[in-house]
């Protein structure tokens, strides 16, 4: 059996137990198993949502079991993309009712200079032409009434679009908000899959442009489900914390980070070959094990953490799943080797004979 295949028994497994739970859960709390009631009860014993499972974990808490209108609150809130919809949608009405508004104030104004300009050519036809002294006085009184109306539109027009821009900045810094949300992952704060696939593309790119190493790694802790099990899943969160801020305090600022999924982390090395990626890897892991978790509320030593890495080196030009498809592999002997160690899988050179041939056809 392929090391793919072994995989896809372990996640078919994890999946068929999360459902279960899902469906045993949904029965003690008497709602119906329909789709978004699954879906709220199978993320809640995934942990795929860190969010959601802090929500109902806080309502579980206070109630023993859910209402149908406290999981469809649920659903809503973290699973349906409505929530996000609502945001682009109320965004989009702001901006459209700046623009409108700052239009409104440019067609008022552009209707008092043409106004203005016929005062002036009136004007200066009446100064051309043989006139009295009393005409030239009421002119230059027209022209000096029109001159302050247009002033006082100046004025008005400023305030307005001033007003305007500083609408205009404050929906772009929630529309910025919304975007670094929707790239980060909220139990952590590093960034999350998504994330990661936008970097992934982009350093993969610069890499090959620049002919410049590139190296990737994928962390796992440690036995973290019999972790969890044994001290609860707000201990498991506050591991799951701890690996993130060691990462960030032990890597450069290009480097990139982000939790790919329940227990495993990411971390993209620019401009860094794989000898070196695992010096980085394995000063990660002996300052993670350095570190002990103790409960918050009583400061019991709980133990150290430590974590399995899987170190790899791009190939100019391979395909994406390709280059992390090796390094899980890598990751996946760390694990069956003895665990809390760095293995390395670099691509074989007839593979990269063959990417190079497919860049070249």
């Amino acid at each position: 059996m392929t090391i793919d295949e072994i995989k896809r028994d372990e996640t078919t497994h994890q999946s068929d137990t999360w459902a279960q739970k899902a469906l045993e859960h949904l029965k003690r709390d008497n709602l119906p198993p329909i789709p978004d009631n699954f879906a709220v009860y199978f993320s809640y014993h995934s942990g795929d949502n860190p969010n959601l499972k802090m929500a109902m974990d806080s309502l579980l808490s206070q109630f023993e079991s859910l209402t149908q209108e406290q999981c469809a609150a649920l659903y809503q809130s973290h699973l349906s993309l409505e929530a996000e919809h609502r945001v682009l949608n109320e965004t989009t009405t702001s901006i459209e009712s700046e623009l409108k508004r700052v239009m409104g104030v440019l067609d008022q104004t552009s209707s008092g200079a043409s106004q203005y300009d016929r005062t002036l050519t009136n004007f200066s036809g009446t100064l051309q032409a043989t006139v009295s002294l009393d005409q030239i006085r009421a002119a230059v009184n027209r022209v000096a009434n029109e001159t302050r109306v247009m002033a006082d539109q100046n004025q008005r027009l400023h305030t307005q679009l001033a007003q305007s821009t500083q609408q205009l900045t404050e929906v772009r810094y929630s529309l910025d908000q919304v975007r670094k949300e929707s790239m980060t992952d909220p139990l952590t704060e590093v960034g999350n899959r998504k994330f990661f696939s936008n970097e992934l593309a982009r350093a993969t790119q610069e890499a090959t442009e620049t002919g410049t190493a590139l190296s990737l790694l994928i962390a796992d802790i440690d036995h973290f489900k019999k972790f969890n099990d044994s001290y609860g899943h707000l201990v498991g969160d506050q591991v799951l914390r701890l690996v993130a801020r060691t990462l960030i305090e032990n890597l450069k600022g290009r480097d990139i980070i982000a939790r790919y999924g329940g227990e495993e982390f990411v971390i993209l090395l620019p401009s860094t070959q794989v000898q070196n990626a695992v010096n980085v890897a394995n000063q990660l892991r002996t300052n993670l094990g350095s570190k002990q978790i103790r409960r918050k509320n009583s400061q019991e030593t709980l133990g150290v953490i430590t974590i399995s890495i899987g170190a790899t080196e791009y190939c100019p030009n391979e395909d994406l799943d390709a280059f992390i498809a090796r390094a899980d592999a890598a990751l996946y002997d760390a694990k069956q080797t003895g665990r809390n160690k760095v293995m390395i899988r670099l691509v074989a050179p007839e593979q990269a004979a063959a990417v190079q041939a497919k860049k070249e056809a």
